[in-house]
C-alpha cells in the first residue's frame, strides 16, 4: 500500500504513453466495472488504440475497491486508485484527468449506460478539431430529481460558461490532453469539471449515443447532494448572486422612496394618513427579507473564501495500483490550494 501525502504540486502526466486515457470515477460500482473495462478492452484492441484505464475508487460504498484491484492486477493498462474518504464525482475525476497519459483524455460513469461501443464515435469527435467532445443522449434514463436538478445545472452553466458547453454537458466526454493546462493550477476545494474545460476556449462538439438503463445498483446522487453541486454551480463560478442582491436593493430603494412619496402626498395633498400598523409590518419584512437575503449571499462567498484559505484538499490519496498489481507511487497525485502553488 502506497499512502501519499497532500502537496500544493500536482504535476500533469505527460499525455505520450498512450492514445487514449479513461478516467472512471468509482463509488458503487462492484457489479459494472469489471464488464465495463473488458468492453473497453474489446473496442480498444479492435480499434487498434493504445489505452489506460483510471478507475478512481471515491471511498467506495460497496466492494468496488475490492474489484478494481482485481482488474489492476488483470490488466497491465488499468490503474486503481483508492481515495482516503469520500471527495465526490467531480474531484475524484479531477484525479484521474491529472493522472492520464493519454493524448486524449475521456471519462465515462461506472454504471454502463455509457456503452463501451459509443467510445471511437466520441473519441473520433475530439479528434476531428481537437475539440471537447460531449455524448449526448436524448431520453436520459434518471431519476426524477435527477433529472431535473440536471436540467437547473445545465441552466446554470449556460449563464456562466456559455450555452455550448451547457447544452450538451455529460459526464461522457472526451478532450485533448492539452486542454489540461487550462485549470492545471486550479486548487479550489470544489470542482465542476465542464466550467473548467469551458476555460480552454475550446470548441465544443456533440455525438448522439444511447443511454442504456443502470446496469446494477442505485445513484450516488442523493437530493442532498444534487442541491449541493447546485449551490456549487450557482455560487462557486460566478459573481450574479451578489449582483442580484445588490438589484434588490436598488429596488427596495426605490419602492421605498415610492412609499415615501406617496404618504407624503397623500398627507399634504388629501389630508389623510396611511392607515399603520399592516403597512409598517409589510414593508418592514420586506426591506428586513432583502437585508437578510443579501446578508445570506455575502456570508456564503465569505465561506467559500474562510475555507479556501484553510487550503483543504480536493482528494486525498490511500493507494495506487498499476503496472500488473503493484502498489507504486507515480509522482504526487493529491492536492491542496496553497497559496504557494505554482
Amino acid at each position: 500500500m502506497t499512502s501519499e501525502a497532500v502537496s500544493p504540486e500536482t504535476p500533469l502526466a505527460a499525455p505520450d504513453t498512450f492514445d487514449v486515457s479513461v478516467v472512471i470515477p468509482v463509488y458503487g460500482g462492484e457489479q459494472t466495472i469489471g464488464p465495463l473495462v473488458e468492453g473497453l478492452a474489446e473496442v480498444f484492441e479492435a480499434e487498434g488504440e493504445r489505452w489506460e484505464v483510471i478507475l478512481v475508487c471515491d471511498r467506495p460504498r460497496d466492494d468496488s475497491w475490492t474489484v478494481a484491484r482485481g482488474l489492476a492486477e488483470r490488466f497491465e493498462t488499468v490503474s486503481a486508485v483508492r481515495l482516503l474518504r469520500n471527495f465526490g464525482q467531480h474531484p475524484a475525476t479531477l484525479l484521474g484527468i491529472r493522472r492520464a497519459r493519454g493524448r486524449t483524455i475521456m471519462t465515462m460513469d461506472e454504471d454502463l449506460q455509457h456503452d463501451p461501443k459509443d467510445v471511437p464515435a466520441v473519441l473520433a469527435g475530439s479528434r476531428d478539431r481537437g475539440a471537447i467532445a460531449y455524448g449526448t443522449f436524448e431520453e436520459p434514463r434518471h431519476g426524477l430529481w435527477r433529472n431535473v436538478t440536471s436540467k437547473l445545472a445545465k441552466a446554470f452553466l449556460a449563464r456562466y460558461v456559455g450555452p455550448g458547453i451547457a447544452n450538451h454537458a455529460t459526464a461522457f466526454r472526451a478532450f485533448p490532453a492539452e486542454l489540461r493546462e487550462a485549470f492545471a493550477t486550479y486548487r479550489g476545494e470544489r470542482v465542476a469539471i465542464d466550467v473548467l474545460l469551458s476555460w480552454s476556449g475550446a470548441p465544443i462538439q456533440t455525438v448522439p449515443c444511447r443511454h442504456a438503463p443502470r446496469a446494477a445498483g442505485e445513484s450516488g446522487y442523493t437530493f442532498r447532494k444534487l442541491v449541493g453541486y447546485l449551490a456549487d454551480l450557482l455560487v462557486g463560478y460566478s459573481i450574479a448572486p451578489l449582483r442580484l442582491a445588490s438589484s434588490l436593493g436598488l429596488l427596495t430603494v426605490a419602492i421605498a422612496l415610492g412609499v415615501a412619496l406617496w404618504v407624503v402626498v397623500a398627507f399634504v395633498v388629501f389630508g389623510r394618513q396611511v392607515p399603520g400598523f399592516a403597512f409598517t409590518a409589510v414593508s418592514i419584512a420586506v426591506f428586513a427579507g432583502v437585508q437578510l437575503l443579501a446578508l445570506g449571499v455575502i456570508g456564503e462567498y465569505l465561506g467559500r473564501l474562510y475555507f479556501d484559505h484553510l487550503g483543504r484538499p480536493q482528494y486525498l490519496v490511500a493507494e495506487v495500483v498499476e503496472e500488473a498489481g503493484q502498489s507504486v507511487d507515480r509522482g504526487t497525485v493529491s492536492t491542496s490550494n496553497d497559496d504557494h502553488s505554482p
